[in-house]
């Protein structure tokens, strides 16, 4: 395991307003693509058919897999729920996150109130920088458990879990087969091939390869 370094990427421009907090709150409930950030509200640019596509298999999978399980509950950004991280004055909302049961009572019906136990993004061209390297210290500081970065761009994983001792992020690489397997959500894992295969397996198939008992 080791430590992340900051990437050298250029981001895209995205359009940007300034508001308060508490304006953001009422504002923020009819627009679902935006997050919060030191007073500036980031309007995040539409995703490709690649990322959604990925996006909704690794939500429904996580989705199927944890409510089985009783380990929690699982958002998507397609929900007004966003995360407010109480170390920074920041809202943001990730394309996948798990809040474990001990967690629940902290998801609000508009937010969840401090980290999430399991975040996941997945790369856009113009998310590159802001996902591994602002969001990435964000959740870090904030108390992220797990944060996956998965990237269609490069075709690459990266999963980092939070040290005990240092409270910092370090990088949990591929088993020897390649696949990734979750600390958090103990059991559960994905493999790149599947996501990035070009015609990818459904949300049951994948299932059944990680434990054929949740489709029994």
């Amino acid at each position: 395991m080791h430590s992340m370094s900051t990437l050298d990427t250029s981001s895209t421009v995205r359009p940007s307003l300034r508001m308060s907090e508490a304006e953001y709150e009422r504002w923020g409930l009819e627009h679902e693509s935006c997050e919060w950030v030191d007073g500036e509200v980031i309007l995040k640019m539409a995703v490709e058919e690649n990322h959604d596509e990925i996006q909704a298999i690794i939500r429904g999978v996580m989705e199927h897999f944890v409510r089985r399980h009783k380990l929690g509950k699982v958002r998507g950004p397609e929900f007004t729920t966003r995360m407010k991280l109480a170390k920074k004055t920041v809202r943001r909302d990730p394309d996948v996150m798990f809040v474990a049961t001990a967690n629940v009572p902290r998801l609000l019906p508009t937010y969840l109130d401090g980290p999430a136990d399991l975040v996941v993004e997945i790369v856009s061209a113009e998310s590159e920088f802001r996902d591994f390297n602002e969001k990435y210290f964000e959740y870090q500081e904030a108390g992220v458990r797990e944060y996956w970065i998965v990237n269609p761009l490069g075709k690459t994983m990266h999963l980092f879990v939070r040290d005990a001792g240092t409270s910092e992020f370090v990088r949990r690489e591929a088993n020897t087969d390649g696949r990734f397997c979750s600390v958090v959500i103990d059991g559960l894992w994905f493999h790149p091939d599947d996501l990035f295969a070009v015609e990818r397996p459904d949300v049951v198939m994948l299932l059944r390869k990680i434990d054929p008992a949740l489709i029994a």
